[in-house]
């Protein structure tokens, strides 16, 4: 019996241990310093901030400003991060104007509410923007406008009227944001590329039984500089399936792969839907193939971001998450955690990049195609 008593110790000892050097060894990871960065001339910034369980981000060049989102958490020790974005803008451009804000889709955590969070915040922080961008008012199906939208266009209609902004556009497939010479800002995806009009004619019954999400309608923007190559796409849907969500029917739909081919292999992927397991389906990430991985993710109940999402990208790169996770998956994701605003400096001619002082390089064309698992696009995926 002292034996087995004596072997049931060590066994507890050792447990313990490896339990303290796992933790150990995962905090080396994330609280590793890396070389200082050797960027000197970074024309191209980009801002991911951390909100908590919101979006943001702000993207600054020759000049120009855009943000995209400007998200509420539903965290209340997070929901108040939002004064940051101002804030971050006048200290890096001397001026709290926007050339533009692109609205990825109608959703609180990207927009924020009235009661003066998101750009109702920012604005009432003294930010004023020439041109707004979204998705327009199109809805397919027997759905009807949310709270959120009607929101956001009240609110658009007042900033209008007293100047505080000066234009508003709906964006289609192919546009372009001119962020100045050298930069393209591309729309690769808006209101469901053109699938749900053929959703409509082949099962006119599926979008009344499920409503599509709004996160399948949302904005998706390619950024390239040089070799440079960014995707930001909002809450895209990376599945087609049907669900019941807070006493609702609601259906989330494939967009990501017919995205895919408009997008092709980039540095950066701000991961769609905060690392959600509906979203970065495994073709996606294949044509994306990206060195760095951004999730805006907080703490939440969603499951946030999945280990399914999470995964694939460690094993292509690297990831860091803005300000936290759910607690179900915080210790998968833990060393990924930056617990904070992330940084991007593009060098010159966006051959090198860094992210919170990091440096890497940019992929040329060749390199891309080179890869070993290289793909172009997706195949067709029923809806």
């Amino acid at each position: 019996m002292r034996t087995a008593r004596v072997v049931i110790v060590l066994l507890l000892a050792l447990t313990t241990a490896c339990t303290r050097s796992r933790r150990a060894n995962r905090g080396t990871v994330r609280d590793e310093k890396p070389k200082p960065s050797q960027i000197t001339q970074a024309p191209l910034k980009i801002v991911f901030f951390d909100l908590g369980q919101a979006d943001a981000m702000l993207v600054l060049f020759d000049g120009k400003t855009l943000l995209m989102d400007a998200g509420e958490s539903r965290e209340s020790s997070d929901t108040d991060k939002f004064h940051s974005i101002a804030k971050t803008l006048e200290q890096l451009t001397g001026s709290k104007h926007l050339d533009y804000f692109v609205l990825s889709h109608y959703h609180r955590d990207h927009v924020g509410d009235p009661s003066g969070t998101g750009p109702w915040g920012v604005i009432n922080d003294g930010v004023t923007i020439d041109t707004i961008f979204d998705r327009g008012e199109i809805i397919y199906g027997d759905d009807s406008k949310g709270g959120t939208q009607k929101d956001f266009e009240r609110g658009v209609t007042g900033w209008l009227s007293t100047g505080k902004a000066k234009a508003h556009r709906p964006v289609n497939v192919g546009d372009s944001v001119d962020l100045g010479e050298g930069l393209k800002v591309v729309v690769v995806a808006v209101n469901g590329n053109g699938n749900f009009e053929q959703l409509v004619k082949d099962k006119p019954e599926e979008l009344s039984a499920f409503p599509a999400s709004e996160n399948d309608y949302s904005v998706a923007l390619k950024l390239t500089y040089g070799d440079f190559e960014l995707f930001a796409g909002g809450d895209l849907t990376g599945e087609t399936s049907h669900r019941n969500f807070k006493g609702s029917r609601e259906g989330y739909h494939d967009v990501e792969s017919s995205t895919a081919a408009r997008v092709g292999d980039v540095e950066i992927y701000r991961v769609n839907h905060h690392g959600s397991a509906h979203s970065s389906n495994p073709c996606f990430v294949k044509v994306l193939h990206p060195e760095v991985s951004i999730i805006s993710s907080g703490a939440n109940n969603y499951g946030h971001p999945s280990a399914r999402a999470y995964d694939p990208l460690m094993d292509m790169g690297k990831v860091f998450i803005t300000g936290g996770a759910d607690d179900k998956v915080k210790d998968h994701v833990y060393r990924s955690i930056v617990g904070g605003d992330i940084t991007v400096n593009v060098e010159t001619g966006g051959k090198r990049f860094s992210v919170n002082g990091r440096d890497f390089n940019s992929k040329t064309e060749e390199q891309e195609a080179a890869l070993p698992d290289h793909m172009d696009s997706c195949p067709p995926r029923p809806w």
